[in-house]
């Protein structure tokens, strides 16, 4: 009986190899079969992750050399190769340089907001400064133009604007304090 179950045991060990080794045969032709195909696949993978990061740094290096720039300014706001490099690098650094002084650059803030790099919402903070209607900020005009009412003591006029700020949104608090300041 020891020998025949020594047997069925040499037996099933020699099927599993086989069939390991079926298995290497399958994938081996496989591989030799899709190996363009394969080592494209790879190559692309490769190449997408290496340009990649090859952008990632490059727009890091910006940043930090666009936050270098704008710094210095802070320090002296009067060297234009400072500013012509700032705005050549990063036209959203220079519009928020440019609108620390909005009296004396308000023609050249005024050129920037049809600039299409520049960031909107960037942009409707510079037209909403301009005393334009901004299309993103229209509640936050709205409440701008009531509090200019009541300053001027134009209760029922600033009434009314504060009651077009929907109950949904952000500003709705404080139109309520508005209208609760005044005795509306």
């Amino acid at each position: 009986m020891a020998f025949k179950e020594n047997l069925e045991a040499v037996k099933s060990g020699l099927n599993t190899e086989e069939q390991f080794i079926e298995k290497f045969i399958k994938g081996e032709r496989f591989i030799k079969k899709y190996k363009f195909y394969i080592l494209a696949i790879l190559i692309i993978l490769v190449l997408y992750f290496i340009t990649t990061l090859i952008i990632q740094k490059v727009q890091e290096s910006n940043i930090q050399t666009s936050n270098e720039l704008y710094a210095s300014l802070m320090q002296n706001s009067n060297d234009s190769t400072t500013i012509k490099l700032l705005k050549d690098k990063n036209i959203n650094l220079y519009a928020i340089f440019l609108a620390q002084n909005l009296d004396s650059n308000l023609e050249e803030l005024k050129t920037l907001t049809k600039n299409e790099k520049l960031n909107p919402l960037l942009k409707n903070i510079l037209v909403l400064n301009f005393n334009e209607n901004s299309i993103f900020l229209k509640d936050f005009s709205t409440i701008l133009q009531a509090f200019k009412l009541l300053e001027e003591n134009k209760i029922k006029e600033a009434n009314i604007l504060l009651n077009k700020i929907k109950p949904n949104s952000s500003l709705e608090q404080l139109s309520q304090n508005l209208k609760h300041y005044q005795g509306i």
